[in-house]
């Protein structure tokens, strides 16, 4: 399978590994066109790191990415194609062109809009000295994210929002909250206990399904508008004041996302936490996929 490559911005990384955030976003390169890159100053360049307010260094020490398995559910879009509506418009060296400006050969890249991590994630650190080491590797919804360093804890927190940004299945006439690891099997969790399931440190039940049991699977996004522009829902919260929406822009223009104030969280990712109801037209988009068995992978 076609692994993609990311860099992880600090304050994304304690979303993911402490706080329990279940999606990824932004923009991402195959990681076979980057494979020459072994240091942070060649990630830096190669993977356009150079970008306005960027966290990133060129001579920083150490530099952590993702390697993220090509799942089939992943929204990507790529900039720099017609197919591309409205089409990108981003600053250097992410302008929109499909290509990053920065990188010594032509490396594509595409632009990940709120997507559920995929089982079989790892996170990954680069040195200065061209050394790599594997931090930890998410596992799948139910266990989330799990350790290989005994110096490298991570503590167990509840899954967040996984009905607005989340893969699902339907198994006798019931919707479930599921996963499908790298193996091709499926992950099928339930809310309380049941007969069969175990109860993960995470807190939610689960038990290992063979496809053949799943008669559907689908990725859920919720997508309105605020301000006439296109959004996606990827967290609610209910105050005194009452509902806050967390929204990830999605209309390609990063110029248009800082005139309306939204945060930058990363190159191409601008957030915001709005009233609930200024988002409107808000609806459940469901999109339908499935998983190459083992043996037809093998062909």
């Amino acid at each position: 399978m076609t692994e993609l490559i990311k860099a992880v911005t600090p304050a994304r990384g304690r979303a993911w590994l402490s706080q329990g955030l279940g999606w990824v976003a932004g923009y991402v390169v195959r990681r076979d066109d980057v494979r020459a890159a072994t240091t942070p100053s060649a990630l830096f360049a190669e993977l356009g790191l150079g970008f306005p307010d960027s966290p990133f260094a060129a001579d920083a020490p150490h530099l952590d990415t993702l390697r993220i398995p090509a799942s089939p559910y992943l929204a990507l879009a790529a900039p720099g194609t017609k197919d591309v509506v409205p089409p990108f418009r981003d600053h250097p060296p992410t302008s929109g062109t499909g290509f990053v400006e920065s990188a010594s050969a032509m490396v594509p890249y595409w632009w990940l809009a709120p997507s559920a991590i995929p089982a079989g994630t790892s996170l990954w650190r680069t040195h200065a000295d061209g050394r790599e080491e594997i931090l930890a590797g998410y596992a799948n919804v139910a266990e989330g994210w799990v350790s290989v360093r005994p110096d490298f804890a991570l503590p167990s927190v509840p899954v967040r929002s996984p009905e607005l940004v989340g893969v699902w299945a339907e198994v006798d006439g019931e919707r479930m909250l599921a996963d499908v690891l790298p193996d091709g099997s499926a992950v099928l969790c339930a809310p309380e206990e049941r007969e069969g399931m175990r109860q993960s440190a995470r807190g939610v039940w689960w038990r290992a399904a063979a496809l053949s049991d799943v008669d559907r699977l689908y990725a859920v996004r919720v997508v309105g508008r605020w301000r006439s522009r296109r959004v996606q829902l990827v967290g609610v919260e209910q105050g005194e004041s009452g509902g806050r929406a967390h929204i990830v822009f999605l209309g390609h223009d990063a110029i248009d996302a800082e005139s309306l104030g939204l945060t930058k969280s990363d190159a191409g990712i601008y957030e915001g936490v709005v009233p609930l109801t200024d988002v409107t037209s808000l609806g459940e988009e469901q999109t339908d996929f499935s998983v190459p068995t083992a043996a037809s992978s093998a062909e």
